[in-house]
């Protein structure tokens, strides 16, 4: 639908001239062809909305719109920018501009192109893409190309799209050009492995001359004499008896301090041999803890009576006769001869013990 020249013959080229020149030098918001024709706000920076009147309803109606935009709006000396006009009419209209030749006002055309129409609902969108360039820095602008609308073959109306303005910057400054020197080499970073492979060597030198020093004091050091083993409960409890019956203290007349002691002794013993608390138990809680540890009732029976002749001595103030005074240093050796271990508890014990 569109073209570079869409007027055939020579009297529509001369009426496309004649509207693109009117269209470049007609204020905003006036149409080429004489006729005001309100103009509305852009809805977007570069778009221009016209509507036709309504008393030329032979020549257009309805609304074109025009909308022209760069992809940047800064450049540098000789960088290339897209610059796009899209052409919004309703259906059956053509659209087309003036040859647009080697410049686009301030800015050289590198290229452009004219892609097919393509529809949009009831109308007809059409777009013109320039490669554009410049090498004037400062400001410049891209100046209003007129746009023909074509009924026909024949032109109608004329739309102007909206200027747009660039800023050109220069490549560089004259500092940035002159060429200066090499900048000198970095110095090589810190290679702290050395150091650390250093270090973990001095600490392993270290810890192995403290673990020397400390092997050698221990090997110099003085053996400690290991404590003489307690002899066995009966022979702990006899040699006691024959302590306690050094003493004299029957002799003395203090036969009360010697069944205390004699009674202490067997204690002592009852509770080393079956492993009961003997010296804190009373005489009924002892023969109670001696039931449970397998001994011959007869034995269990001269305990029980030893025990209580020494608690009347030492509790109820009862002087036992001379004979029961003699005779009770040999009933405690009895009870330690008949409780000891037999013959077959000894390994068992020596196990134990071990």
């Amino acid at each position: 639908m569109s073209r570079r020249l869409p007027l055939p013959g020579k009297k529509a080229c001369a009426l496309l001239v004649l509207g693109a020149a009117l269209a470049a030098k007609a204020p905003a918001g006036e149409s080429p062809a004489g006729t005001t024709t309100p103009l509305k706000p852009a809805s977007q920076a570069g778009t221009t909305v016209m509507t036709a009147v309504k008393d030329s309803p032979e020549l257009f109606l309805g609304q074109a719109k025009v909308y022209s935009k760069v992809d940047k709006l800064v450049i540098t000396v000789g960088e290339i920018i897209n610059y796009e006009m899209e052409v919004e009419v309703p259906q059956g209209y053509e659209v087309a501009i003036p040859p647009p030749g080697a410049q686009l006002g301030e800015f050289l055309i590198r290229k452009y192109e004219i892609p097919p129409p393509q529809k949009k609902g009831e109308r007809a969108v059409q777009k013109f893409i320039f490669k554009i360039t410049s090498y004037a820095t400062g400001e410049s602008s891209i100046p209003p190309v007129p746009v023909i609308l074509l009924k026909n073959k024949n032109p109608v109306r004329a739309v102007l799209a909206e200027e747009i303005r660039v800023r050109v910057a220069p490549v560089s400054s004259a500092e940035e050009m002159e060429i200066k020197d090499i900048k000198p080499p970095l110095p090589a970073p810190f290679d702290y492995k050395p150091l650390l492979i250093t270090g973990v060597v001095l600490a392993l030198l270290i810890a192995i001359g403290i673990a020397a020093v400390l092997a050698v004091r221990r090997m110099r050091r003085p053996a400690m004499p290991l404590p003489e083993p307690l002899p066995e409960p009966e022979q702990l409890a006899l040699q006691e008896l024959a302590e306690l019956e050094s003493l004299g203290l029957l002799e003395k007349g203090e036969f009360k301090e010697y069944y205390a002691r004699l009674s202490e002794i067997i204690r002592r013993y009852l509770g080393l041999r079956f492993v009961i608390y003997a010296l804190e138990f009373t005489t009924t809680e002892t023969m109670t803890a001696l039931k449970d540890k397998w001994i011959e009732h007869a034995a269990w029976q001269m305990i029980g009576q030893f025990l209580t002749d020494c608690d009347l001595v030492k509790f109820a103030r009862f002087k036992p006769e001379n004979k029961a005074q003699t005779e009770i240093m040999g009933r405690s050796r009895k009870i330690i001869q008949i409780t000891r271990p037999s013959v077959k508890e000894e390994p068992a014990r020596a196990a134990g013990a071990r």
